[in-house]
């Protein structure tokens, strides 16, 4: 008596990464169709092809978008948090008289291999009842990153660092919207006489620096800006551009702006302000300013690391020593734009934090100012090292917000 036919697809689970399991029983599913449609001896080798067809397809479309679906945000939040580390890395270096050193993430290359093995078997005896057998499948994916690094250093990073801020750098980021009195805390080193801790500058001084009337005419700028009485543009004049403060007509009998003018020795009359870069006084209709450059910066905000009181204590970091011989805060010239907190251990709430020096340090999450100005910094980096060449600011007023 003859055996009725036997059709088995014993299909084994499919081992993927990221990839659903549903390609591989979709392929059980269509090819028991196909086997079943299939009659007689003959046509049972007509299956075999064609499933072996479906074993090879199956799965291939969705593959490469599911996986950059699963790994592309995952490579963009890693190299964007590890940048941040390594900027907060180098402000503590600075705080302890350390040396700089950037290493960069140039390119990332990522190889994805997607293997398929399909087993099939079929046997036709001489009685003419014939075995398919279909599986068992296995699909797996391998993902083989590469990673190069790339460190920035030489003659022409170096020059980048300390090459001085051009001032189309501030109207470029005044146009962005940023406030002009974080700006100019961090770009800016004196303003028609007006002192911005030029100490802070370089490693932390041993005296309180001074800076008060320079914040406080910072303060009066930003109010201006915040009620929209002044913007900041760019102009050209004789063929040359400079930087001009406009004092719009509602502002004219504004106590700050008053105070301002009166602080930086403008004509209160004058509405339109020259901008240049120099040193001393402007003079009544202008404004002398003197800008920092990038490592300056990064030596100003540094001040804003809070060490552990044992280094101070063994000399690890320099103690500044206010008027009245105690030590010096120096959240009170940074205070609302940078603040660094040190911890023994890994902080929780953390928007970045690094280890250095046996010691946890942190930018608070709920900061919002700090987090402000270490977005600035990084803009300025940016701006500064990302290349040599400089293209014309166009003439342009803003408004700041």
């Amino acid at each position: 008596m003859a055996k009725p036919l036997q059709n088995t697809y014993p299909v084994l689970p499919v081992k993927l990464r990221r990839l659903s399991e549903a390609p591989a029983l979709a392929l059980a599913a269509l090819a028991q169709r196909l086997f079943s449609a299939c009659r007689g001896p003959s046509r049972h080798w007509l299956a075999l092809p064609a499933t072996i067809c479906i074993a090879s397809l199956t799965g291939c479309a969705s593959v490469g978008p599911t996986f950059i679906q699963g790994t592309r945000t995952d490579y963009n939040i890693i190299i964007q948090q590890t940048n941040e580390q390594e900027l907060l890395l180098n402000l503590v270096r600075l705080k302890y008289r350390d040396t700089l050193y950037f290493l960069t993430v140039e390119k990332v290359a990522s190889s994805v291999e997607f293997l398929r093995e399909v087993g099939t078997s079929a046997s036709v005896p001489v009685g003419g009842n014939s075995t398919f057998t279909l599986g068992p499948a296995r699909l797996s994916i391998n993902e083989k990153p590469t990673i190069f690094y790339s460190p920035l250093d030489g003659e022409r990073f170096t020059r980048q660092m300390l090459a001085v801020l051009h001032p189309d750098v501030l109207v470029l980021l005044a146009n962005s919207g940023w406030s002009l009195e974080r700006l100019m805390a961090l770009s800016i080193q004196e303003m028609n006489g007006l002192k911005n801790a030029p100490s802070a500058a370089g490693p932390t001084p041993s005296f309180e620096p001074a800076f008060k009337d320079f914040r406080t005419a910072l303060k009066l700028l930003r109010s201006l800006q915040v009620q929209r009485r002044v913007e900041v543009g760019q102009i050209r004049d004789t063929g040359r551009s400079h930087l001009e403060l406009r004092f719009l007509p509602d502002a004219a009998a504004d106590p700050d702006a008053l105070e301002f003018k009166r602080m930086l020795g403008i004509d209160p009359h004058v509405n339109e302000v020259k901008v240049l870069v120099g040193l001393g006084h402007g003079g009544p209709e202008s404004i002398n300013v003197v800008p920092r450059s990038l490592v300056a910066i990064m030596n100003y905000l540094s001040q804003g690391v809070e060490v552990p009181a044992r280094d101070v204590t063994q000399g690890r970091t320099t103690r500044t020593v206010a008027a009245d011989g105690s030590a010096f805060d120096w959240q009170t010239v940074l205070d609302g734009l940078f603040k660094v907190s040190s911890a023994d251990s890994a902080p929780s709430g953390a928007a970045v934090a690094v280890r250095y020096r046996d010691a946890w340090f942190f930018i608070d999450d709920r900061d919002l100012e700090t987090k402000s100005t270490f977005s600035l910094l990084s803009q300025l980096m940016a701006l500064q090292a990302g290349s040599t060449k400089r293209e014309e600011t166009p003439i342009s007023f803003t408004i700041g917000r």
